[in-house]
């Protein structure tokens, strides 16, 4: 994986790495000296995130981005207190979080940290004139800078967490660029312990993505015969250091493509992210500009990778974009908001189809935005409140089948693994789900809760049954959701003609759900929820539900009337029906006949 990020980042040109950067939020001050380390002239100014970067900020962060430390384990100042680590700058914050303390009040530590700054800092120095600039510049700062800085009209401005940045500018940016180098060079390796040197070349191990847990006892391998598992150049370990400077920037999408062959593709894809500084474009976005110019996707590494945790790592030999074959349709009505929706794209998929499977679990989309918690972690303590709202909100079933697919989702939807999902995984998820949200089904302002929610995943279901279902896709025209309209124009000559007869399984089981949600219409609860559809869900065969459905009949008997014929004469089927096949795997038409309109009550 280290060699493919090495790769992808030696890929990209000079121009990328710049793209939307902006300087720390702060006060950034450009100081001139005289050779007595006298402030010949200086120019500041109070940066926020949404300011325009005029040609002073535009100066300030060509500086900014050669002071920076490779990571608050390498500074040059022991107690952390300055963050930059070039002897032409001092970084640090108003605010001494350690010690809640304004660090130009506290001039011991402020000066103890100035010592110790500097006197690493010039050891990065190689020229006479570099030392003898920063030399003037610590001396500078030493003598000088608080009284300085404290001046400044705009310094009582400051929040506690703003960075104070002050650049000498006596010297060219080149020399920012050297020094930082040689800071990089010796700090760029996770430890010097394990550097190697041949043919001049300095190998070690990289200190992006890599710990040796000296601390953490139980997380070593105690049993290894090796110390490390591979060492990389310097020049290698410097291109994962600007890696991880684009992902510590926010200029990388997540998950990241990594191009092998198409390497121009890798530039492509920094620049799209990049286009709007206004709003992160979305990874369907990016996908779908790179698709319109290769027309041709595949043969790259998607890394998905949050902070310094990977998540996933894997090759896609070939992107599967369009999908123009997956159609929704209204088999049972909900007002039009699914008929005959047609997704052209995975994405589409992603975002129509599975943010309404998982009640916005695993997917919630918004006006133009999507957020996904496909490696989300849950049972982290720092997410625990947002895990809880999620709980509450899509229901513990979705939160449940959410951990336990949302792998097979993402692998399917981004690595086009057709194989990671099946006509039973997407059964148990809908069929699982719907069971919860019946059982918790209220009515509030006479409108049950629950309802939308089932009935459009059921036409999920029956609109993409076969989809998912290799036999039945080859098997031939005929649909699941073709089918589920056949039945409702069979239950109108059943229901409305005396020589009409259930004559199969799925008549059978559409017609009772017609028949449970008549029976179960005549109570006189006050709170008449689809719950009461649960304890005939629960029955494992085709006796036990028309018992059910008889005892029902029995306590309700004595509100219906019987001069209509259509009630009396679908009970009469279901109730003389002899079921061939198994209960279980009728469900969801029994689900379809309880949901869709009641032919018992249509007008004749």
């Amino acid at each position: 994986m280290l060699r493919e990020i090495i790769n992808f980042t030696r890929s990209l040109s000079p121009d990328v790495f710049k793209l939307n950067l902006q300087p720390k939020e702060g006060l950034h001050i450009q100081i001139e000296l005289d050779e007595t380390s006298k402030l010949k002239k200086h120019e500041s100014m109070l940066f926020r995130k949404k300011d325009e970067l005029g040609r002073f900020l535009q100066d300030c962060l060509s500086r900014q981005i050669h002071t920076i430390w490779v990571s608050s384990f390498k500074p040059l100042d022991p107690d952390q207190k300055i963050h930059s680590c070039s002897p032409f700058c001092v970084a640090f914050k108003k605010l001494d979080k350690k010690n809640q303390v304004n660090l130009l009040e506290n001039q011991a530590q402020f000066q103890k940290s100035l010592n110790n700054y500097f006197e690493r800092a010039l050891s990065y120095c190689e020229t006479g004139e570099q030392k003898r600039w920063a030399t003037i510049f610590s001396n500078f700062c030493k003598n000088d800078l608080t009284d300085f800085v404290k001046s400044l009209e705009c310094y009582s401005d400051l929040k506690k967490e703003d960075y104070i940045y002050i650049y000498l500018m006596n010297v060219p940016l080149e020399d920012y660029h050297e020094t930082h180098g040689r800071y990089l060079s010796v700090k760029v390796f996770n430890t010097e312990k394990f550097n190697k040197t041949a043919n001049d070349i300095t190998y070690g191990v990289s200190d992006y993505l890599t710990g040796y847990n000296t601390k953490k006892p139980f997380l070593q391998h105690h049993t290894a015969t090796f110390s490390i598992n591979s060492r990389v150049t310097i020049d290698d370990a410097l291109q994962l250091f600007k890696f991880s400077q684009l992902k510590a920037n926010g200029q990388l999408p997540n998950p990241l493509p990594i191009f092998v062959e198409k390497e121009e593709l890798n530039n492509e894809v920094v620049k799209i992210f990049n286009r709007d500084a206004e709003r992160k474009i979305t990874y369907s976005e990016i996908i779908r500009s790179v698709y319109d110019r290769a027309h041709d996707l595949g043969n790259y590494y998607l890394l998905n990778i949050q902070g310094t945790d990977v998540k996933d790592f894997d090759f896609v030999s070939s992107f599967r974009y369009e999908i123009s074959i997956m159609r929704i349709f209204e088999v049972i009505p909900i007002g039009g908001t699914l008929n005959n929706i047609q997704l052209r794209t995975i994405f589409d998929f992603e975002r129509k189809i599975v943010s309404k499977l998982f009640n916005g679990c695993l997917i919630s989309t918004f006006k133009d935005a999507i957020a996904v918690n496909y490696f989300f972690d849950f049972g982290s303590q720092r997410n625990r409140k947002k895990a809880t709202a999620l709980k509450k909100r899509a229901g513990i079933a979705a939160y449940q089948m959410t951990l336990k697919y949302r792998k097979a989702f993402y692998d399917y939807i981004y690595k086009s693994k057709t194989e990671a999902l099946n006509s039973r995984i997407i059964y148990e998820i809908v069929f699982t789900i719907i069971l919860d949200e019946i059982k918790h089904d209220e009515v509030v302002n006479h409108k049950h809760t629950k309802e939308f929610t089932i009935k459009e995943k059921l036409n999920i279901w029956f609109s993409l049954f076969e989809y998912f279902d290799q036999q039945k896709r080859e098997g031939g025209d005929e649909t699941m959701a073709s089918q589920v309209l056949e039945l409702q124009q069979r239950m109108q000559q059943i229901a409305n003609q005396g020589d009409a007869h259930v004559e199969n399984d799925n008549e059978f089981a559409y017609a009772a759900g017609q028949v449970i949600y008549y029976l179960l219409n005549q109570s006189e609860a006050g709170n008449k929820s689809h719950a009461l559809l649960e304890p005939f869900l629960q029955k494992t065969d085709a006796t036990q539900l028309r018992a059910a459905i008889a005892r029902t009949f029995a306590q309700y008997k004595h509100a219906i009337t019987f001069y209509k014929g259509r009630f009396e004469k679908l009970m009469a089927e279901v109730l003389s029906y002899d079921l061939d096949g198994d209960l279980k795997s009728l469900l969801p038409i029994i689900l379809a006949g309880y949901f869709a309109d009641c032919i018992i009550y249509q007008k004749s």
